[in-house]
């Protein structure tokens, strides 16, 4: 799967603040906060996620006037890398990525250098604390490892509402580095939406490793 094709009918400008990466280590802490750079783009959602972020909006209560017409805002999503392993994240430091603007990629090359668990937490700066929508569009093909099915397969979508504080309260999701573990089971893109009243709020994050294409789905 390339990446993700985000929206058919709307577009949302996402601002351009940085060319630059904003880095910063908490004081006293083992945490590298980044601010990720932006660019402007158009996100296109693909159709079937859009039927399915229209659905989520008709259970929260979206009538028909609200359905034909509502504004679309981007929001800031951010992402926490963790271990208490000091070999398993780059530098043996744990990570707090900030997206701004409606989203953006993660690439795990870019943070994972060992093996060992991990910890992943998706932050979105929703308006209000109010019901929220998880979707996933997996990029992991699926394979049998010692008679186990890993991986979600190209271009599937999960409704991962019900499961959502998995990924978003606590400690986040547990992964490990170790056979591509944390890639079989996130690899893909992960859209958060939420509606008030006539404005649908609405962010994404991808997760790859540009180490394994395989991981890239094609054709999808």
């Amino acid at each position: 799967m390339k990446k993700i094709r985000f929206f058919i009918t709307i577009f949302i400008v996402i601002l351009v603040a940085s060319p630059t990466l904003s880095q910063e280590i908490e004081e006293g802490s083992s945490w590298k906060v980044i601010d990720m750079p932006f660019n402007y783009q158009n996100i296109q959602v693909p159709r079937k996620v859009w039927a399915l972020i229209k659905e989520g909006m008709k259970a929260d209560g979206a009538d028909k006037k609200i359905l034909e017409n509502f504004s679309v805002l981007p929001i800031s999503v951010g992402v926490e890398l963790y271990s208490e392993n000091n070999v398993v994240l780059r530098g043996g430091l744990n990570y707090r990525l900030n997206f701004v603007e409606g989203g953006g990629e993660i690439d795990f090359f870019d943070y994972l250098s060992g093996k060992g668990p991990f910890q992943l937490r998706m932050v979105p700066d929703f308006q209000e604390e109010k019901n929220f929508h998880l979707l996933y569009v997996s990029e992991s093909p699926g394979e049998v490892k010692e008679g186990n099915a890993w991986g979600n397969g190209c271009g599937k979508i999960f409704d991962l509402s019900e499961k959502a504080d998995v990924f978003t309260y606590g400690s986040g999701v547990n992964l490990t580095a170790s056979r591509r573990h944390y890639l079989h089971l996130m690899a893909g893109t992960y859209i958060f939406f939420q509606l008030i009243e006539e404005r649908l709020y609405l962010g994404y994050i991808r997760l790859t490793d540009s180490r394994y294409p395989s991981f890239q789905c094609k054709g999808n």
